[in-house]
């Protein structure tokens, strides 16, 4: 028998569709209050008692942080769990319910989702997907979704702000928009649900933008972009490295990750060939690592970073510019590092800038390769109603390091003298 929390809800042909359907992957963006989250939870506990060719099915249900998980879905899933099909106690520690079937049920967060790879998954819901890391679907669930065949449900309120935001929406287009019967994707509006005082109040107590996003389930033009000249006409499929003109190193010294981008100059144009991404490391196995990439480049050397590079210390005794500088393979090289810092927005504003002029001149071309500098791009977003970046996780660092050379080289300065209302530009080395 069911618990009282399996409430009979009233017939919605959208998600009558939703449930029935067989597709491994779906992603349902749909209006606060319009019972998407409801029947996510009824899909996961439902899944439990089905039998596996395995004795250990496991699933998930993921939100954006630990925390959040344990207020908004860890009390609502466990009332949907009939007590029979438990299995000893419920963790309240790691929020994992076992039961007599041999399935587990985790309601987890993913600001930690290093604790949940290598796990192979049944199948799970990514909730609150607008606000998921950008990279969380593909780089920690799809792998381990794999040799289970498992599924997922990717859900969530359509937002023009959010650190996942233009990763969802994507998403979102590619599965309704193919033949392919792995992938689907459904929409409804919260009036479809809720009673029409309840919309009248929010239509009325909502600017017009935040109401079709949070109960029309419409999509708004994304708003707060930080790189919002960068589009796909800055991404290319080759670029010709050539081993005798300088290579150009943007360096963000965060130690986990740690996250540099190569590139090479060509006149006023900039094009970024390779990209490091290293966790838990230093400064020294940093350099390892670009050296082992191009141990016979010829063409010199030139770092770039911030103003802290000349203090920081990710090594034991030497700051990160001095390990650069006496580093004796990379001979004749060149550190540009800073007395002080510019202004955020002054970086911000040369990057975009040599991505897309107010002419319509694109200078910085980005290898398709750099996938993670690409994400962060495309992904990065100030604060709601702020000049301050929203950055979370991994977020930010590595748009920092190309920023770090755009910056030295092409300057934008954007304080104005008095009186004046002007941007002034600096051409670069």
């Amino acid at each position: 028998m069911l618990t009282p929390a399996w409430t009979q809800l009233r017939y919605h042909e959208q998600q009558a569709q939703l449930w029935r359907d067989p597709a491994r992957f779906i992603a349902v963006r749909a209006g606060r209050g319009s019972g998407k989250t409801e029947l996510a939870r009824r899909r996961i506990v439902r899944m439990l008692p089905i039998e596996k060719p395995w004795s250990d099915p496991i699933y998930f249900y993921a939100l954006p942080t630990f925390a959040q998980a344990r207020r908004v879905a860890w009390r609502p899933i466990k009332k949907l769990i009939p007590p029979e099909w438990i299995k000893g106690n419920p963790s309240e520690s790691e929020l994992r319910i076992d039961t007599v079937f041999g399935a587990t049920l985790y309601v987890i967060g993913m600001d930690k989702p290093q604790r949940y790879e290598g796990v192979q998954w049944d199948g799970g819901i990514i909730d609150e997907s607008s606000d998921q890391r950008p990279d969380a679907f593909k780089l920690s669930f799809l792998p381990a979704l794999a040799h289970r065949n498992g599924w997922g449900w990717r859900i969530g309120v359509p937002k023009r702000v959010g650190i996942g935001a233009r990763a969802f929406r994507q998403a979102f287009e590619e599965w309704s928009n193919n033949d392919d019967p792995m992938t689907n994707a459904y929409t409804w509006a919260s009036d479809t649900v809720l009673g029409a005082d309840e919309i009248a109040w929010a239509r009325n107590h909502l600017v017009e933008r935040d109401f079709n996003e949070q109960y029309a389930g419409i999509d708004e033009d994304f708003g707060g972009l930080i790189f919002y000249a960068f589009t796909k006409y800055n991404t290319v499929q080759d670029i010709d490295y050539d081993p005798t003109a300088p290579l150009l190193i943007g360096s963000d010294f965060n130690v986990n990750p740690m996250c540099w981008v190569i590139a090479q100059r060509e006149g006023d144009t900039l094009y970024v060939i390779d990209e490091l991404h290293l966790r838990n490391t230093n400064t020294r196995r940093t350099l390892d690592e670009l050296f082992l990439r191009y141990p016979a480049h010829m063409g010199g050397w030139e770092f770039y970073g911030d103003a802290a590079g000349k203090a920081r210390h990710t090594s034991a005794d030497r700051s990160d510019y001095i390990q650069i500088k006496n580093d004796t393979r990379f001979n004749n090289s060149k550190v540009f590092y800073p007395s002080s810092n510019p202004r955020l927005q002054a970086r911000f504003a040369a990057c975009n800038r040599l991505f897309c002029s107010a002419g319509g001149v694109r200078r910085c071309f980005i290898h398709q390769r750099c996938r993670r500098l690409i994400a962060d791009l495309e992904q990065r977003v100030y604060k709601d109603g702020t000049n301050e970046p929203h950055d979370y996780g991994d977020i930010g660092h590595i748009t920092d390091a190309l920023g770090y050379i755009i910056h030295r080289l092409w300057p934008v300065r954007l304080d104005a003298p008095a009186g004046a209302s002007a941007v002034h530009i600096m051409q670069g080395m």
